[in-house]
């Protein structure tokens, strides 16, 4: 049986070069206190130049919340074309 060669696709270092002006990412995570309370911290940051773009703290997360501060970090057309986030 013949193999068909397929055209090589792209790496992943390959799609980061080519696409890092349009992409951003996307963490909560939590930070304990000196008095033993947890906050939960929301932060957007973009890969162009590695600043930050948005963050926000909270002791109560909701899923509004969260969606407000994504309202708030793109505001109008500056909608990024590609969003990172982590799984866990």
């Amino acid at each position: 049986m013949v193999r068909q060669r397929k055209p090589p696709s792209q790496t992943w270092r390959t799609f980061l070069e080519n696409h890092v002006k349009t992409m951003v990412s996307v963490d909560l995570f939590t930070v304990p206190t000196i008095r033993f309370q947890v906050l939960y911290v929301f932060l957007v940051l973009a890969h162009e130049w590695r600043r930050i773009l948005h963050f926000h703290v909270t002791a109560h997360p909701t899923a509004e919340w969260a969606a407000q501060q994504l309202r708030e970090a793109f505001p109008f057309d500056e909608t990024p074309q590609y969003l990172r986030r982590d799984r866990d």
